[in-house]
């Protein structure tokens, strides 16, 4: 029988939750690329130290939407594919191994491994395909097959194609500048060959072409002290506002959920401030509607193809 498993990062739903989500995320190897010992140690450190501030703004947003939003997903795919669909997080309960068990022991032995990342890059896809390989060596007769990267997939620049075309017509704008925002990877990664910016950048290119619109890429949620990947995109607005841009729509084109860096780091950090700020006539946010029929439509496509 054949199935599919759902992957997406997680989210935490209390403080110790929060804890170890930090930990789990910073024990990855493709997030941290430190020797295994130190990464243990770097990884318990950040979790302990920055778990109660980042629950606060888990807090201020209500919560995770990532989990209700990811099996929401799950459910229509599995109405429009007929198959059964699972799924599993990397870094909150239920996890990759227990989850294909699971399937196993359900009957699932053909098994589509789809994640909610339409780019790949070795901070996500890569560290998914990764664990979801060491899991199925202990599981025997189960063929995997991986999907990586629909970014750029008909149905999938259609689906942001309407949200964004939908959202400009709903706000009544004239030829608003599109910024265009991804979650940044830091540069170690891009100098081992992680293509995740240059497939970002080609997706917007892409969908900006297919709307006739103006629009700039840059990147988000930069944390610790290392170099990464830009411009980011709290410095680059304020360049663009400094040198007269007014109107503005933000496009979070990394993400397939609302989450932490979508309510928080643009609604909240982002768009509510520069409302407030006289130099800036619109800005908004295309929002991310939950297991829309198109973004449906594409996951169902790219596991049928």
């Amino acid at each position: 029988m054949k199935g599919i498993l759902l992957v997406n990062m997680g989210g935490p739903q209390s403080l110790s939750e929060m804890r170890l989500f930090l930990k789990n995320m910073f024990s990855d190897k493709y997030i941290l690329p430190l020797p295994f010992g130190l990464r243990q140690f770097v990884a318990n450190m950040i979790a302990k130290k920055r778990h109660p501030s980042s629950w606060e703004k888990y807090q201020l947003i209500g919560g995770t939407p990532i989990i209700k939003h990811t099996e929401a997903t799950g459910k229509a795919l599995a109405e429009q594919t007929n198959l059964p669909v699972y799924t599993a997080y990397s870094y909150t309960p239920p996890f990759i191994a227990d989850v294909l068990d699971k399937m196993v022991a359900d009957g699932v032995d053909e098994i589509d491994v789809l994640t909610m990342y339409p780019q790949a890059s070795d901070t996500t896809t890569t560290s998914v395909f990764t664990d979801v390989k060491k899991a199925a060596k202990k599981l025997n007769g189960v063929s995997i097959r991986e999907i990586c990267d629909y970014s750029v997939h008909p149905t999938f620049l259609e689906y942001w194609k309407t949200l964004i075309e939908e959202h400009i017509e709903r706000e009544g704008l004239d030829n608003p500048l599109l910024l265009f925002t991804a979650h940044a990877i830091p540069m170690y990664g891009v100098k081992r060959g992680d293509k995740y910016p240059d497939t970002v950048k080609h997706m917007a290119k892409r969908l900006a072409g297919l709307m006739n619109r103006r629009y700039e890429v840059a990147f988000q949620s930069r944390v610790g002290p290392v170099k990464w990947v830009g411009p980011d995109t709290d410095d680059h607005l304020e360049e663009l506002v400094v040198a007269g841009e007014d109107n503005f729509v933000l496009i979070p084109l990394s993400f397939t959920t609302e989450c932490l860096e979508t309510v928080y780091d643009l609604n909240i950090k982002l768009v509510d401030i520069y409302k407030k700020d006289e130099r800036v006539k619109h800005i908004s946010r295309v929002e991310i509607p939950v297991a829309h029929p198109l973004f449906i439509e594409t996951l169902k496509r790219v596991v049928n193809e």
